[in-house]
């Protein structure tokens, strides 16, 4: 059975995997209890959003769809920096001409981190409202 859950990264243990793989393994906790930290290994393939899965880094939070242990699927939401991810979501791809200003991430008073615009509203961020669940 798939559910998804939203983590934050706590550490990042390698790259690569058995033979050199292209995994990533992390130690990672729902954001609704930080005191569950599970190690999770996850395929470039299932990095929806994140092109260079090298670009990993603590502090990140991914929607992440899971059925039993593994990852089907990891979408970065947020990071805790603006450069971690910037680098870690690559380019923003622009489609023609724009009309004003295109929003690609903000700050979010509540909790510090740097949030996907698709996350963001005005109040804060939906990461805030998970966490206190």
């Amino acid at each position: 059975m798939t559910h998804t859950t939203t983590f934050e990264v706590v550490e990042v243990h390698n790259f690569g995997g058995f033979f050199g793989g292209d995994t990533v393994t992390l130690d990672a906790a729902p954001l609704s209890d930080e005191a569950d930290v599970r190690t999770l290994v996850i395929d470039a393939r299932a990095l929806a959003n994140v092109p260079d899965r090298h670009c990993i880094t603590a502090g990140m939070v991914f929607a992440l769809e899971m059925d039993g242990e593994r990852v089907d699927h990891a979408e970065l939401l947020a990071a805790q920096s603006q450069a971690d991810l910037r680098t870690a979501l690559g380019t923003a791809q622009i489609d023609g001409p724009l009309d004003g200003p295109l929003l690609l991430s903000a700050r979010c008073p509540n909790c510090g981190r740097w949030v996907i615009a698709a996350r963001w509203h005005e109040s804060g961020c939906e990461l805030c409202a998970q966490a206190a669940e």
